[in-house]
């Protein structure tokens, strides 16, 4: 490129120089003729007009002019001559045919301009002009007349031509030795100022790779930015946010009432990341996600991720055939097979809650989800593993359980929850050693079991205010009925998980004491297995803390959370209570009476006080006992009593006199 410019640059210095050179040489041949027509003039002038000029004397000026002529460096040697008419010369004949035809056109047409050529000649460079010699006067028609014998010319005739000459080799070759020189100056010059671009330009190309770099990075931010915002970081599905755009647009539209919501729950997720870690936890919850998407997007719905374990999918049922039933099948058997991590196959199981807008009388996109997430709670209340299309029986459940939640604090404030007391009985002497409070509401006449309301309290975030509401209540009643002196008896009460989450509630746990005047060593706590493994710090620091004061705490339900030794001997529980699932079918049950055997041994290894519940059989009392269970709590013995009835049951049974609390003493 920079040759080719340097080249084009030069030949047109060549071509500029060569047209200047051929220019002027041919202008100082004209002026030659010139001069030579006057120095002729200016003779004939001086000698008169009477006297004739020979034509002899014409070419003695021509000589004259150009042999006495030197040519500079920058000029061409140059040369004159005058032949006459072909067939007419006076001594000067042209001997070039191509001439003398040239000649001749000026003989046939005085009028013919003058002629310039350039012309390559025996390796020389000629520039040539030629125009014709015409008889100006009498003088030149009768000189050559009578030089030729005949009368050949009058006035005004074509008597020959000047043809004058330049050599202008030497010109042209220092025209291309200077052209040579402006080639290199300017090929030197040219690549200085290509380089110079070429940098500059590298410059801008970097500057502009920088910024386009830049740009690319900032759109790349903004679209990464602008995708977070209305998707799952984890499994790329939509937000909330986006779900519920689309779920809007969804009810708006012409088909609103055959829009299907659905929340999906993993079960057991927390056993996945217990087990398999977080990136166990985070592969199961991207496969559930691919899987879901597959069959949710297919049908042109929109499947998201709320958080936690948390799906979500809105769709029209006319993608399923007009059957909301089959997404639940379709999704649940999408999730059937296993998949692989870290080479182990894990399972996925899942609860789906499904709503469609013909359901609703309402159709906003909040009810739908709340309906949806009403049958979902149905499913994980009944079994997990399936789903559930919500239905006027859920539609009741849920106005009964709203209900319930709107008059539960108020029936605590106003100590409508009452406690009954379920005696707990030695095994060996059959007398009563403790009783167990139980929370019980009576509302619009109807017995609301526990199970029923007590979740909904954990949910309100209550369940403090309903423990330390029945515990009080309960102690009341104890703490009467060992100051009457007939018996000493023990009080055990259950503490809910999000109880140990207050941190007053030992405070509280004390002022209730200190109100009711119970003894600190008659009280017992019970605590579920599965809470205190997962917050152990926080249930061990509040128990050592009311353990100084001598209050002691029971391991409820022990053998259906996931106890080991290290963590039964690390703890500081005076009693282990053994779920009723563990003697249900004990009397006939292989199986069951080697796990019970199996709990017995660690207990008494441990030596802890076993207390065992669900006892309504005397085949199931006297297996326990001979196993060596030292306190039992069933049907059996009694059901949960009214404060009414306490007093009627323990004059019922044998002489209170002797009774022991075996706690005390084990």
């Amino acid at each position: 490129m920079v040759i080719a410019a340097a080249l084009l640059f030069a030949t047109g210095f060549l071509a500029v120089s060569w047209r200047v050179a051929t220019a002027t040489e041919s202008d100082q041949r004209l002026r030659l003729v010139e001069m030579t027509n006057s120095f002729v003039s200016i003779y004939a002038e001086t000698r008169g007009d009477s006297t004739t000029v020979p034509a002899t004397f014409r070419r003695m000026g021509i000589d004259h002019f150009t042999l006495n002529r030197s040519p500079s460096a920058t000029q061409a040697s140059k040369s004159i001559r005058m032949p006459g008419r072909p067939g007419f010369e006076l001594e000067t004949v042209e001997n070039d045919e191509r001439l003398r035809s040239i000649i001749q056109e000026y003989v046939d047409d005085p009028a013919k301009s003058v002629r310039e050529e350039h012309r390559l000649e025996n390796s020389r460079m000629i520039a040539r002009t030629i125009f014709p010699s015409i008889a100006t006067s009498e003088s030149c028609t009768s000189c050559h007349n009578s030089a030729l014998g005949a009368e050949v010319y009058k006035t005004g005739d074509v008597m020959g031509a000047f043809v004058v000459e330049s050599d202008l080799t030497p010109v042209m070759w220092k025209n291309f030795l200077n052209a040579c020189g402006v080639f290199i100056a300017a090929l030197l010059v040219i690549s200085w100022l290509a380089r110079r671009e070429q940098k500059r330009m590298a410059t801008v190309v970097s500057t502009l790779e920088k910024r386009v770099v830049l740009e690319q990075q900032k759109f790349e931010a903004e679209a990464k930015a602008k995708f977070l915002m209305a998707h799952d970081s984890l499994t790329g599905l939509a937000n909330r946010k986006m779900f519920h755009d689309k779920l809007e647009e969804m009810i708006d539209g012409v088909e609103g009432v055959g829009t299907i919501v659905g929340l999906l729950d993993l079960d057991d997720f927390k056993d996945v990341n217990d087990t398999f870690g977080h990136g166990g936890g985070d592969a199961q919850l991207k496969e559930v996600a691919h899987r879901l998407s597959e069959i949710i997007d297919l049908k042109g719905g929109v499947a998201a991720r709320f958080g936690g374990d948390e799906f979500a999918f809105v769709v029209n049922v006319d993608g399923f055939s007009g059957d909301p039933s089959s997404v639940g099948d379709d999704i649940i058997q999408a999730m059937q097979e296993a998949f692989e991590y870290e080479s182990m196959q894990l399972n996925l199981r899942c609860s789906i809650g499904l709503a469609i807008g013909s359901s609703l009388t309402d159709l906003t996109p909040n009810d739908l989800i709340k309906a949806a997430d009403a049958a979902l709670y149905v499913v994980k209340s009944t079994g997990k593993h399936g789903y559930r299309l919500y239905d006027d029986a859920i539609k009741a459940s849920v106005g009964r359980r709203n209900n319930l939640a709107a008059q539960l604090p108020v029936a605590i404030a106003e100590h409508e929850i009452r406690a009954v007391l379920q005696p707990q009985v030695c095994l060996e002497t059959h007398r009563v050693v403790g009783f167990e409070a139980l929370a019980r509401w009576r509302y619009n006449d109807e017995e609301i079991l526990p199970a029923e309301f007590i979740p909904i309290a954990e949910e309100m975030g209550i369940i403090r205010a309903l423990d330390l509401a029945v515990l009080k209540c309960a102690a009341e009643l104890v703490a009467r009925q060992n100051r009457s002196g007939k018996a000493l008896v023990s009080l055990s009460a259950n503490i809910s998980a999000a109880s140990f989450y207050s941190d007053d509630l030992c405070d509280a746990i004390l002022m209730i004491l200190a109100d009711t005047g119970l003894s600190p060593k008659a009280l017992m706590l019970e605590v579920t297995e599965s809470v205190s493994i997962d917050d152990w710090d926080r249930v061990q620091t509040a128990l050592q803390r009311l353990g100084e004061h001598g209050i002691r705490a029971s391991l409820d339900d022990f053998g259906t959370g996931y106890s080991s030794l290290s963590y039964l001997k690390q703890s500081g529980f005076d009693e282990i209570k053994i779920d009723r699932s563990f003697i249900t079918e004990i009397a006939t049950s292989e199986d069951q009476q080697f796990l019970f055997h199996s709990i017995m041994s660690i207990a008494s290894g441990l030596n802890k006080i076993v207390v065992v519940e669900g006892i309504e059989t005397q085949e199931q009392a006297d297996f326990v006992s001979l196993q060596g269970a030292q306190i039992g709590q069933g049907y059996y013995y009694s059901k949960p009593l009214e404060f009414s009835d306490v007093e009627d049951f323990m004059e019922s049974c044998h002489d209170s006199s002797d009774m022991v609390d075996i706690r005390t003493t084990a």
